[in-house]
């Protein structure tokens, strides 16, 4: 594409550089330019982008995108000088890679907690149906059965539009996106066209960005602003409660989701077990019976979200609830791991107060023996959110085992000593074992007849936040791996 055809496109001050100039692709990060790429010099918290120019110029960027033009680079390159280099980005790399979320259905999914079930319960009913979808979100994104690892829950824009352009020449027409209060905040979805929102939850998280819950739920709400079809609100929650009612009154179409409280969309009578939970469904006063495959309330509420979306886009309501009958769950979340040991082991992502306590719930509807917990904290991440999760654990189970969970730069057993002040609180009977795997053999070698246990926080997680380093890590093959020793020592296995 020609330099100038972009320039033609988005909104820009000023453009300093010839006219016959390709470009092929864009990037923020002056160690992937590609030749002919476009570099964005993005200002950050920690870092400026504009530092890296004479970089990205030496490995072969064709222009850049910036707020101003260093004296050291000054006619040494092509500059395209704009306001705000995040929303240029954003805006450019839809035109590069031909607006690709116009001819999709794209339905957004945000919340604390939920997102990634709800984006694969939504993928599993177009499955179903045969008709093609993807996914982008915190387990990857995934293409024709290929998952590709990203970094965010919501990659950054360019990113975003080139997964897109990917989806559509492979045929896909749905694309199920979870929306993180991050990428609301830093114009990651800006130019995405939105058909359906879904708002899951909001409750205490990532308050070390956004500071105050206000600015929160505010990032979150912005969301529902950018939609093209309808919004699906879960107004159990009291925030999406709130949102519901606001988007009623600025004239936002939306539609309730509901166990507790009225809702469009209504889940009754829940009758819940192990292999799942059935209940009564009025959709717009229309009755069902319906069933998924995962136990508990936030289970059913994940999916009326899909639901809701499904059905926002014209599918049909027998077809969506034969869908979730035959949708087996998500990996990572309330799965449950085979084993011979007669207990019950569980690994989940559960990783706020709130996540960790509906988990809880659901366990104590259907457990006859011990429960047991392992979770850690992440570090430099809402300290204010250790103790009370804790609290959580000692409330609700036999034995809390606290271990590491992405310390970053801060000692983990001095994490876990806050969490432990929570169990304490509640009195809670706790032990504090740093190394995650030895934590989980621990946890499944003292298991009992009929206990059960969950492994909360990490999930499908593949890596330990430690220092500056990702550390390669795989909850579900550590778990099987304690599981099949723990059976041998107990001469189960033939």
């Amino acid at each position: 594409m020609n330099i100038k055809e972009v320039l033609k496109e988005m909104d820009h001050l000023s453009y300093e550089g010839g006219d016959h100039v390709e470009i092929r692709g864009i990037t923020n990060d002056s160690r992937k330019i590609n030749k002919n790429d476009l570099f964005v010099a993005i200002k950050g918290f920690t870092d400026d982008g504009h530092k890296y120019i004479e970089k990205a110029l030496e490995n072969g960027a064709s222009a850049v995108i910036c707020e101003t033009i260093p004296e050291n680079v000054r006619g040494k390159g092509n500059f395209i000088l704009v306001e705000s280099a995040r929303k240029s980005m954003a805006e450019a790399a839809n035109i590069i890679y031909g607006r690709p979320s116009e001819k999709m259905n794209i339905t957004g999914v945000t919340g604390t907690n939920g997102k990634t079930s709800t984006t694969y319960l939504l993928k599993g009913i177009y499955d179903y149906l045969g008709e093609k979808s993807g996914i982008i979100g915190t387990m990857g994104v995934l293409i024709e059965g290929k998952k590709l690892k990203v970094d965010n829950t919501t990659p950054e824009s360019f990113d975003i539009q080139h997964y897109l352009a990917m989806m559509l020449e492979k045929g896909i027409s749905h694309c199920c996106m979870e929306v993180s209060s991050h990428a609301l905040e830093l114009n990651r979805i800006d130019e995405v066209k939105i058909d359906v929102g879904i708002f899951t939850n909001v409750t205490r998280d990532h308050l070390d960005f956004h500071v105050t819950m206000e600015n929160y739920y505010q990032a979150k709400k912005k969301l529902f602003h950018l939609t093209r079809v309808n919004n699906i609100i879960n107004v159990d929650d009291p925030y999406g409660l709130r949102l519901y009612r606001e988007l009623n009154e600025e004239g936002v179409r939306a539609i309730s989701i509901g166990i507790e409280n009225d809702a469009d969309i209504k889940a009754s009578n829940l009758k819940t077990s192990m292999k799942g939970t059935t209940f009564d469904l009025n959709v717009f006063g229309t009755k069902k019976t319906a069933h998924v495959n995962t136990p508990g309330k936030f289970s059913v509420l994940n999916s009326l979200g899909a639901l809701g979306a499904a059905y926002a886009l014209g599918v049909n309501l027998d077809d969506i609830i034969e869908a979730l009958k035959e949708i087996k769950g998500v990996t990572g979340r309330f799965e449950i791991l085979p084993n011979k040991l007669g207990c019950t082991i569980i690994l989940d992502f559960a990783h706020t107060p709130d996540g960790l306590q509906k988990v809880m719930e659901t366990i104590d509807e259907f457990a006859q023996g011990r429960k047991i917990v392992m979770f850690g904290a992440g570090g430099e991440r809402d300290l204010s959110r250790r103790a009370p999760m804790g609290e959580v654990a000692g409330r609700y189970c036999d034995l809390t085992i606290l271990t590491s969970d992405n310390p970053r730069f801060e000692d983990p057993y001095e994490i876990c000593e806050e969490i432990a002040e929570g169990v304490k609180k509640s009195g809670g009977q706790y032990k504090i074992i740093v190394e995650r795997d030895r934590a989980i053999y621990y946890a499944i070698d003292k298991s009992r007849e009929k206990d059960v246990i969950l492994l909360a926080g990490k999930s499908t997680e593949p890596y330990q936040d430690m220092g500056y380093e990702k550390v390669p890590y795989d909850e579900t093959m550590l778990a099987k791996r304690a599981i099949k020793e723990v059976e041998k020592k107990r001469g189960l296995l033939s």
